[in-house]
């Protein structure tokens, strides 16, 4: 077991996991819920929760597009790692968060199969819900879509990003 400052990465992981599923199935929208699971473990600017949502669904609910757990992920990196506004003249730090985006995106992608909505989509229902279509939303439901097949892939996404935060000692916060 890996601990820092008395905090096991695996509990933590467990839990920002739990905490990602649960929000997926209680609010929906992907990124969002990733990003709101990660800013309740880490000091996370809440206006990024807002910031994050047309990202879920793909972009803008059309299914296409990254899936918006990859990229609520990607935000939390970016906000971490990311250079600010202050340091925007200096081009060096454009790069800083790519490795840790790149080994959060290749779990991403070794696991679901690809990155897109669709690519999730038919590696866990084995077919494409068009979330616009209103009967088509209806049949992602009933296929577990808001259940727990898409709360899983939110809550792994926000662990593997918890993962990262950790291993590179972001303040964890005590809640």
């Amino acid at each position: 077991m890996t601990k820092r400052k008395g905090i096991d990465k695996e509990k933590l992981m467990q839990d920002v996991y739990k905490r990602g599923y649960e929000m997926e199935q209680r609010y929906d929208g992907c990124a969002q819920c990733v990003v709101a699971a990660l800013h309740d473990f880490f000091p996370v600017n809440s206006a990024l929760v807002k910031a994050s949502t047309s990202f879920s669904g793909g972009i803008a609910s059309t299914a296409t597009g990254p899936c918006g757990a990859l990229t609520g992920g990607i935000m939390i990196l970016s906000y971490f790692f990311g250079r600010s506004w202050e340091d925007l003249s200096d081009k060096s730090l454009l790069r800083r968060p790519g490795p840790h985006v790149r080994v959060f995106w290749g779990h991403f992608n070794n696991t679901y199969n690809g990155d897109t909505c669709q690519a999730v989509q038919t590696h866990l229902f084995g077919s494409v819900y068009h979330f616009l279509d209103n009967e088509e939303y209806a049949q992602y439901e009933e296929a577990g879509g808001l259940y727990d097949k898409c709360p899983s892939v939110v809550g792994q996404s926000a662990a593997w990003v918890a993962e990262l935060l950790y291993e590179n000692n972001v303040p964890i916060l005590k809640k």
